[in-house]
C-alpha cells in the first residue's frame, strides 16, 4: 500500500513541475532527418562538467565542440557552452574565463559571446530554457593537439570545470 502511495505522489509531483519537461541532457529527437543528424553530432561532441560545493551543485555546464558539429572551416576552435546556474547572476560573463589545454599548450579564449534568445539557431539553442548560452573561440590548434584537447571553464571565486575532448569520437554515417 505504501509503494502505491509513493508512486501516486511521484506522478502528482512530476505533473506540478517542469523538471520532467526540461533536461540538461542533450537530445537529437527531431522530425527533420537532416536536423536530427546535426543534433546527434551535437550530442556526440558534447561534454558535461559541474562545480560541487558541499552537498550542492551551483553550476552545471555542457560544452560542445562546434567544429565537430558544423564542420567549421574557420581558423578557430569554437565551443558552445550551455551554463546552468542554481542562482542566476546577470554578471556571470564577467566572472567566466576559458582556457584550451593540450600537452604544452595553455591558450586563453579570444572571444566569449553570450547569446540572447533572438540569436538562437537550431544548433545554438539551450536544451533547458533556464540555461545561459555562450560561444567561446580560440586560435586554431593542430590536429595532433586536438587528440588531447581539454577546455577549462573557470568561474571567479567559485571554481573550475574541465571538459575532456581528447578521447576519440568514432566516425559515423551521420556526417
Amino acid at each position: 500500500m505504501r509503494s502505491l502511495a509513493c508512486v501516486l505522489c511521484i506522478l502528482i509531483c512530476s505533473g506540478c513541475s517542469d523538471v520532467s519537461t526540461y533536461s540538461l541532457i542533450p537530445s537529437a529527437k527531431n522530425t527533420d532527418i537532416t536536423q536530427e543528424k546535426r543534433l546527434e553530432r551535437k550530442v556526440q561532441a558534447s561534454r558535461k562538467a559541474e562545480i560541487i560545493q558541499g552537498k550542492y551543485t551551483p553550476f552545471v555546464a555542457i560544452a560542445t565542440y562546434l567544429n565537430d558539429v558544423d564542420h567549421i572551416n574557420a581558423p578557430r576552435e569554437v565551443f558552445l557552452i550551455e551554463l546552468y546556474e542554481k542562482k542566476p547572476d546577470p554578471k556571470i560573463q564577467s566572472k567566466l574565463s576559458f582556457a584550451l589545454l593540450s600537452h604544452d599548450i595553455h591558450m586563453e579564449s579570444l572571444f566569449v559571446t553570450r547569446l540572447n534568445p533572438h540569436q538562437y539557431t537550431d544548433i545554438l539553442r539551450p536544451k533547458n530554457p533556464y540555461n545561459t548560452i555562450f560561444v567561446v573561440e580560440f586560435d586554431s590548434i593542430s590536429k595532433k593537439h586536438r587528440e588531447t584537447m581539454k577546455l577549462q571553464a573557470t568561474i571567479k571565486n567559485v571554481g573550475s570545470m574541465t571538459f575532456d575532448f581528447g578521447y576519440p569520437v568514432l566516425k559515423s554515417k551521420l556526417r
